[in-house]
């Protein structure tokens, strides 16, 4: 039997006590009572604990099944709630941490079947008679180990967040204004931006120049080119503006990075920001602070300067040179003007002038003067005089000459040339009605992204267009909006239905509405109830109001002209208190918007006039005098509870849009107005009774629905209002989000009597539709929609029991008449939870169903189904881009032939049939057991844009020869990600894939495969194709390959190196004696993870070469977690000379291997090196266990201490000591 150092008394024990007694000078009777104590508690700790593994088998077996129990329930737990995360958000990004989680309880769930089975199987060979100690004592110790891993697995999954909303893409550019060009001027400052930043030692950069010149642009575009050059990971931005609200620029900046914000306090949202930044696996980080105009602290924002290694560095713009001192700027860089020719050419580019136009040669030049090298004015004027003629040409010059005579009051003299540009621009407008939303736009907070919508209602009420229905004018605002970005006056955000006005054409734009007496706008940081009563406002039209102070506003204020009422709050932490009587002298009022208020719709009552109502963030009471504004178009009610009353459908006859985020509204009462056109909100749970419409009103005002009020009964003839666009929720909470300007039905969990036929009015346009736990419908088409739902996009359809076919088009009447084409839009199909389900798609073979469109298609957890897509359907799958399929335990195939045997077949050479899928990008069958192959009969798939092809527990799935051939050539070139796992009868498939190079593959991944060597070097080399040996291969995994014996083969003819390499995690390789050659090794320079689990043979991490001596040492500078368990014949992990370089070493984890003597060695015989630059300073987690045999950390003769961190773990090491004194 083995030597097991659990049964054997510790010589070292013995002579530490020894050694302590004698410090102590005590007597020999006392030494040896106190030896004789302590060798009797070793005995019987030791004895007690092995005899535990023979006598308590049983007891030990159950322990284990019970932890597996509890485990596997907390594992549901977690699936649970990251579906519930999907449904709410459909697309979400699972924490890292819970992500990590899952994958180690899949791997530890299959490593107990596996003991399971082997203690089942041994107990059956002998019937229960006669127990086999030698195997109970070795099954029992190992049950232990597991049911301690287990324990420790179920302590970890308690988290608090499972996954987030995914986020935008954070790679994406910032939008950089058309024509924008790289002059000497800008060119110059571009550089010296770019050098200061490339400088290790610099944290902070400031640029600055007047308003106008173009600091904002510059400052993208150079962040834009630092992440196309790899020199920044990420860039972040945030506008901070003249009164800085820290949490939006918080909002603004998490944003742009791709992180939410789910804190609601500052401080909160800071300290989130600094984890964020700090966890963030992004090594370098730009982050531009735009239009910063005083000292601000960054601590309070949540960004920190030199921390990390001075990996995140800061790029700030300023009008104002003193700011770039007081924040600490390393580098101060200014902007100036463009030269007089670089103005000239811009000016030529925005106004379109053809350089062989002689005739506005000079004229050019002398209005390109006029805007004095100004980017802002020079863009403004160009775009204004675009496609005129000379004598336009002649005016605008004259125009601005004159403009130059007149001083602006209150405006500085360097910003009085582009305000006369602007103003002159604004001039050129087409109409009146695009200078009036010009202006409007200026009522909006400085920097703020003006949602197009808000317009849309804007232009309803001022009735700017006379246009006679929503979508009408939404039409005109966005061809408004274009004038006006073409103008420069308006800037996009990167997002659509965003626009923002640049703060000094804000500006101007104030300045003209003040001149008018037309709008107004006061500052944040002046109380609201402060302005309000300043003498003068009386004669505006439009008033908006920023506040940040806990105020109530005042009584009786007569604003007889005001049409427009903006009233915004923005702090969290409390209320506006809005008056009873505050609006009674507004009678004129058409447009009122509060945010973050508290006011009494009754309040509202004096204002016959109004047209739209806007109120976000408010708490509302008295809703019943809504029906006292008779003229009411658009109720829009955003994170402001309220329950519309019955009676107001009545009442409210001019609606046209209702939104409502966070209240519901019956069915019936929004059949009862009139004029609606689009409704977005959540409606009240509803039952369809077998009665009359007259039976049925009179039952609901008896019993008023439920007892509690929830479900509304509805007739039996009783349809929703056709409009003209929606968003209708049917929620039972108030998470659900809802975006405006589409065309979207949500369902859940609806009532046993309830139907869904009763939006068969909206379903001939419907664009988006989500159906979860709708009770009874066995099909979608033609149970909801005989005809098709041919505009439909999007189709989310999950926990349906009942549903047999989403389409079922066997038995319906267009099967008598034509050949009618089907779901032809369709873009995205979401199927989850359908246990008896059987067809996707079901109809003869007159009908067409064209998938033309299709994109995305997801099927998870449909037992029932044997196959997805007939070969007529396939066919017309040109645009599939993603195919994910898993838990569909009687799938056979995903395109069946054998129902499509009249087509016409398109053949090659050997008779068998190719189906194209010229756009597939992604590819997951993941836990289809009886899953055969891609298609059935002697057809194949062919996937020529495949970028990830992902395979798990598909223990029957094939892929033949020609399928293979075809598809190597395009997966050379285009595969990025390859996962293939406990799909048996691909043991020879992906060899030869791999056999032939991948060189854009960035994640491998292979699992429970017969494969013995991955890389096969040589056979790519004899190919002649040395260009595809893995060059981009980041992340590799390899797990339970029981018979990999090497990666690859090393030859004398070639150097192979994964050089992009950074995560590399291997388990259960127990025939693997050596991970990496030394010459692998060297090249690792990019490595930042290393895990290695119950490798039972491994005896060396790295090939130690006497022979190469002379070589660089190996060396891992970016290294920083470091796993190594159960690997009982490893005795050290790496050579002293690569301590060095672990300087970013975080984690280091090393457990279970008996037989590890030291964690780095050096030669018997070699010389002691002097090691003083080995430091370990960024070590946070450190953690020995169960190392019977670990003498020392580092070599003997070494005076080096052992490393410490925050998170230390050091247990059952019982030889380990320190090396240097008092270091253990």
């Amino acid at each position: 039997m083995k030597h097991d150092p659990d049964l054997a008394i510790k010589p070292q024990s013995f002579f530490m006590l020894l050694e302590v007694t004698r410090s102590l000078k005590i007597n020999s009777m006392e030494i040896l009572l106190a030896v004789a104590t302590k060798l009797g508690e070793l005995l019987v700790d030791a004895t007690v604990k092995q005899a535990r593994y023979l006598f308590c088998f049983n007891n030990i077996v159950k322990e284990l099944k019970d932890k597996e129990t509890n485990l596997k329930e907390a594992q549901d737990g977690i699936n649970e709630k990251v579906e519930e995360e999907r449904q709410k958000h459909c697309a979400v990004v699972v924490e890292k941490d819970v992500e990590k989680w899952l994958a180690d309880v899949v791997e530890e769930m299959a490593d107990v079947r596996n003991l399971k089975a082997k203690i089942d199987e041994k107990k059956s060979c002998f019937n229960g008679w006669c127990p086999n100690w030698g195997f109970r004592y070795w099954m029992g110790r190992k049950a232990s180990k597991e049911t301690r891993k287990l324990s420790d697995l179920q302590d970890r999954g308690k988290f608090n967040t499972v996954a987030l909303p995914k986020p935008l893409p954070s790679d994406k550019e910032m939008p950089i204004p058309r024509f924008f060009s790289s002059f000497e001027t800008t060119e110059s400052a571009c550089n010296q931006i770019t050098e200061a930043l490339k400088k290790g030692s610099t944290k902070m950069v400031g640029l600055h120049g007047l308003g106008g010149v173009g600091k904002t642009t510059l400052a993208k575009f150079v962040g834009n080119q630092l992440r196309q050059q790899k020199i920044f990971d990420e860039v972040g931005i945030a506008t901070v503006s003249q009164d800085p609200n820290i949490i939006n620029v918080q909002s603004e900046l998490a944003k742009s990075l791709g992180w939410v914000l789910d804190e609601v306090e500052e401080q909160e949202r800071a300290d989130r920001l600094r984890l964020m930044f700090s966890e963030s696996k992004s090594s370098k980080i730009l982050v531009i602070l735009d239009d910063v105009w005083n000292e601000l602290e960054l601590e309070t924002i949540g960004i920190p300067i030199g921390d990390r290694g001075n990996r995140c560095k800061i790029l700030l713009t300023t009008r104002i040179q003193p700011v770039c001192d007081s924040m600490g700027c390393d580098t101060r860089i200014q902007l100036g003007v463009l030269k007089r020719e670089e103005g000239l050419a811009l000016l030529r580019k925005h106004a379109g002038i053809d350089v062989a136009d002689s005739t506005l040669i000079d004229v050019s030049k002398r209005v390109a003067g006029e805007c004095k090298g100004l980017p802002l004015a020079i863009k403004a004027v160009g775009s204004a005089l675009r496609g005129k003629g000379f004598g336009e040409w002649k005016v605008a010059l004259h125009k601005l000459k004159n403009a130059k005579l007149n001083t602006i009051e209150g405006i500085g003299k360097d910003d009085q040339d582009v305000y006369h540009c602007l103003k002159f621009s604004y001039d050129y407008l087409n109409g009146e009605d695009s200078r009036s939303c010009f202006l409007l736009c200026s009522l909006f907070p400085e920097d703020y992204e003006i949602y197009l919508e808000d317009l849309v209602g804007y232009a309803m009420a001022l009735d700017w267009y006379q246009a006679e229905s929503i979508e009408e004018a939404r039409s005109l605002v966005s061809g408004t909006i274009k004038e006006l970005k073409a103008s420069s006056l308006l800037l996009d955000t990167g997002y659509d239905r965003y626009v923002k006005m640049h703060d000094i054409v804000r500006d101007v734009a104030l300045w003209i509405g003040s001149v008018g007496k037309k709008y107004f706008t006061s500052k944040v940081g002046i109380g609201l109830a402060e302005r309000a009563v300043e003498e003068g406002l009386e004669q505006y039209k439009g008033i908006s109001m920023v506040g940040n102070k806990k105020e109530e506003l005042p009584n009786g204020l007569a604003f007889s002209n005001l049409h427009i009422l903006r009233l915004h709050n923005t702090e969290y932490d409390y209320k506006l208190e809005v008056p009873e009587h505050f609006f009674k002298e507004m009678p004129a009022l058409k447009v009122v918007t509060i945010i973050g208020g508290v006011l009494s719709v009754k309040s509202l009552e004096f204002l016959i006039n109004l047209q739209v109502l806007q109120l976000i963030r408010c708490e509302v009471s008295d809703p019943s005098f809504l029906g006292k504004l008779k003229r009411l178009q658009i109720i829009y009610l955003e994170k402001s509870p309220i329950e519309i009353p019955d009676e107001l459908g009545d009442e409210l006859s001019r609606l046209k849009l209702l939104y409502i985020d966070t209240g519901s509204i019956s069915p019936i009462t929004i059949n009862k107005f009139p004029q609606l056109e689009e409704f977005y909100g959540l409606i009240k749970n509803w039952a369809v009774e077998e009665m009359s419409s007259e039976e049925s009103y009179a039952r609901c005002a008896e019993s008023d629905s439920q007892p509690d009020g929830s479900v509304v009964c509805l007739p039996k003839d009783f349809s929703f209002p056709k409009l003209q666009r929606y968003d209708i929720n049917k929620d039972d909470s108030d998470d659900c989000e809802i975006y405006r300007g589409i065309r979207s039905l949500y369902i859940k969990n609806n009532h046993p009597k309830a139907t869904l036929v009763i939006f068969s009015a909206l379903y001939p346009e419907l664009e988006n539709l989500y159906l979860n736990w709708v009770r009874g419908c066995q099909n979608i088409v033609p149970s909801i929609d005989e005809r098709g739902l041919n505009e439909l996009t999007i189709c989310h359809v999950t926990d349906c029991k009942a549903l047999e076919c989403i389409m079922d088009a066997s038995k319906s009447p267009h099967g008598k008449s034509g050949n009618p084409v089907m779901l032809s839009r369709l873009a995205e199909l979401y199927m989850r939870g359908l246990p008896e389900l059987k067809w996707i798609w079901k109809a003869p073979a007159q009908h067409v169903i064209s998938l033309q469109s299709l994109t995305e298609l997801s099927v998870s957890w449909c037992k029932n189904l044997t196959y997805i897509f007939t070969l007529s359907q396939a066919r017309s799958l040109v645009q599939l881009k993603s195919l994910e399929v898993s838990h569909c335990k009687r799938l056979e195939c995903i395109v069946e032939a054998k129902f499509d045997h009249n087509e016409r077949e398109i053949s090659v050479g050997d008779g068998n049939i190719i189906l194209a899928l010229p756009s597939l990008r992604k590819l997951r069958f993941k836990y289809l057991p009886e899953l055969i192959s891609f298609c059935s009969e002697n057809y194949y798939s062919t996937w020529p844009a495949l970028e990830e092809l992902d395979l798990a527990s598909c223990p029957k799935l094939t892929v033949n020869s020609t399928e293979l051939e075809v598809n190597l050539q395009c997966l050379g070139e285009k595969l990025r990600i390859l996962k293939v796992g406990e799909c048996f009868l691909l043991s020879d498939t992906i060899p030869a894939l791999l056999k032939h190079g991948l060189k854009n593959l960035e994640e491998l991944g292979i699992r429970e495969l017969g494969v013995q060597v991955i890389f096969q070097v040589e056979a790519i080399i004899a190919e002649g194709q040395e260009n595809k040996l893995f060059p981009c291969l980041k992340t590799l995994y390899l797990y339970d390959l029981r018979e990999l014996q090497v990666l690859y083969h090393e030859g004398p003819t070639h150097n192979f190196s994964l050089q992009s390499l950074t995560r590399f995690s291997v388990k259960g390789c127990t025939m693997l004696r050596r991970l990496f050659s030394s010459t692998l090794a060297r090249n690792l320079l990019q490595l930042k993870e290393l895990e290695i689990y119950n490798c039972r043979e491994l005896e060396q991490i790295i090939d130690e070469d006497e022979d190469e001596d002379h070589l660089q040492p190996v060396c891992f500078p970016k290294l920083t977690s470091i796993t190594v368990d159960s690997c009982p014949k490893l005795k050290h992990l790496f050579h002293i000379s690569v301590a060095p370089s672990l300087q970013k070493l975080t984690h280091l984890w090393i457990e279970g291997n008996d037989e590890l003597e030291e964690v780095f060695w050096h030669k018997d015989g070699a010389e002691v090196t002097d090691y003083n630059e080995i430091v370990m300073n960024e070590l946070q987690g450190f953690r020995l266990l169960d190392l019977p045999n670990l003498t020392n950390f580092w070599p003997a003769g070494y005076q080096i201490p052992i490393p410490s961190a925050p998170n230390e773990d050091v247990h059952n090491c019982p030889r380990l000591r320190g090396n240097s004194e008092g270091d253990i």
